[in-house]
């Protein structure tokens, strides 16, 4: 067993023992700035697939006036704009002062998993050539996975969420 560095009383941050907590609070500044990468991602994918659905053409006309392709990038573009919202809440509250926890562990979850499947159904639309490292949205959706696994997993956000709305209370949440 190694043994344990003794850390300078002038070197210590907060009162001794309390560095687990320390750390944790930490995520509060750094989950919303993740949830922003997750965000910028998924436009990315948003965008190469529409790029791409409206060059691609089936049955006379582009892929992009196929309900089924158009409702896809409906859904895509509407939750990135959710996600958009939810790490400028946590972003907000972080900067009034106030405990952000609650909304920067929504912010994180939400957008980690919204990405992965914006990235997983841009890579749909692409079809067999979304595989092929020839379009972005291959190594898009190599990228997406670590928004639901770094700063802790999305099965932690909810163990997070889960406790702070229990503890809130009826009415806890804004309106």
């Amino acid at each position: 067993m190694l043994n344990s560095p003794v850390v300078p009383k002038d070197n210590v941050l907060g009162s001794e023992g309390a560095g687990f907590k320390l750390a944790m609070g930490a995520f509060d500044n750094t989950r919303p700035p993740v949830a922003a990468s997750a965000t910028g991602v998924a436009r990315r994918a948003l965008d190469e697939a529409i790029a791409y659905s409206k060059e691609r053409t089936t049955m006379g006309s582009a892929i992009i006036d196929h309900q089924s392709i158009s409702f896809m990038l409906a859904d895509m573009a509407t939750g990135i704009e959710a996600g958009r919202l939810l790490y400028m809440k946590a972003a907000f509250e972080n900067d009034e002062g106030r405990n952000n926890s609650l909304y920067a562990s929504m912010a994180k979850k939400f957008c980690g998993q919204h990405c992965n499947k914006v990235v997983s159904d841009a890579v749909q639309i692409f079809g067999g050539a979304g595989y092929n490292s020839e379009y972005p949205v291959e190594k898009l959706m190599r990228d997406a996975k670590i928004y639901e696994l770094y700063e802790g997993t999305s099965q932690i956000q909810n163990v997070i969420i889960s406790r702070k709305i229990r503890d809130m209370g009826v009415g806890g949440l804004a309106p």
